[in-house]
C-alpha cells in the first residue's frame, strides 16, 4: 500500500507540472513601415580667393593650372600663399570632423635639384605682415619638399564639419644656398590633403 500511495503522489506531481506549463499567452504585433537607412557622405574641398576677384570659391581639386602663387625665391627669403579648407560632410547628429594629413605626390622640372633645398610648412593663417602664420596655434615643422614627398604629414586641425579653416602655406630657401639653384623651376607639383574622420 505504501508503494501505491507513493506512485499516486508521483503521478499527481507530473500532471501538475504539465498543466502548469501548458497555458496560452496573449500577444500583439505592430510594424514600422518604410524605414530608410543611409550613410553619411564625407566631403573635403579646397578654396582660394586668388583665382577670382576676392571671392573664395571651393573645389575638389584646386585648378592652379601652371600658375604660380609665389614670387621667384632667392636664398634666405620666405614666401607664402593662402588657401581654405572646408569640411562639406553631410552627417546628421554627430558631425564628421576631420584630422588632416598632406603630402606632395608628384613633381617635375628641376625637382631633383630643389627638393632638398626648398623648405615648406603649413599653419593657420594670421593677418600679420611678417609671415602670415598664427604662431600660437598648431603648425607643421619646416620640412624639405623631399620630406613632404616621402610620407603624409599631419596638418593643423581638426577641420570641423561646416566650418571653413584658413591656412598659410609657406616656402623658404636657406640663406646658405648658392648659385647652384639659380633659374630652376619645379613644375606639375601636386599636394594632396587627406581628411580622416575623427572618432
Amino acid at each position: 500500500m505504501k508503494k501505491i500511495l507513493t506512485g499516486f503522489l508521483g503521478l499527481f506531481l507530473v500532471i501538475g507540472i504539465v498543466a502548469g506549463a501548458g497555458y496560452a499567452v496573449f500577444s500583439s504585433t505592430t510594424t514600422m513601415r518604410g524605414m530608410v537607412l543611409g550613410t553619411a557622405t564625407p566631403g573635403l574641398k579646397i578654396g582660394t580667393d586668388k583665382l577670382t576677384s576676392g571671392t573664395t570659391t571651393y573645389y575638389t581639386t584646386l585648378p592652379v593650372d601652371g600658375r604660380s602663387f609665389f614670387k621667384l625665391l632667392t636664398p634666405g627669403e620666405m614666401e607664402w600663399g593662402e588657401f581654405y579648407l572646408q569640411n562639406t560632410s553631410n552627417a546628421d547628429g554627430d558631425p564628421i570632423d576631420f584630422s588632416l594629413k598632406g603630402r606632395i605626390t608628384t613633381a617635375g622640372g628641376d625637382w631633383g635639384v630643389l627638393k632638398d633645398v626648398v623648405k615648406m610648412r603649413i599653419c593657420y593663417y594670421s593677418d600679420t605682415p611678417d609671415n602670415h602664420c598664427n604662431e600660437t596655434k598648431m603648425k607643421t615643422a619646416w620640412m624639405t619638399l623631399a620630406e613632404w614627398n616621402s610620407v603624409e604629414r599631419t596638418l593643423p586641425g581638426p577641420l570641423i564639419q561646416g566650418v571653413p579653416a584658413h591656412y598659410s602655406l609657406q616656402i623658404l630657401i636657406d640663406s646658405s644656398i648658392g648659385n647652384s639653384i639659380a633659374g630652376k623651376t619645379i613644375t606639375g607639383m601636386n599636394f594632396d590633403i587627406i581628411g580622416t574622420q575623427v572618432l
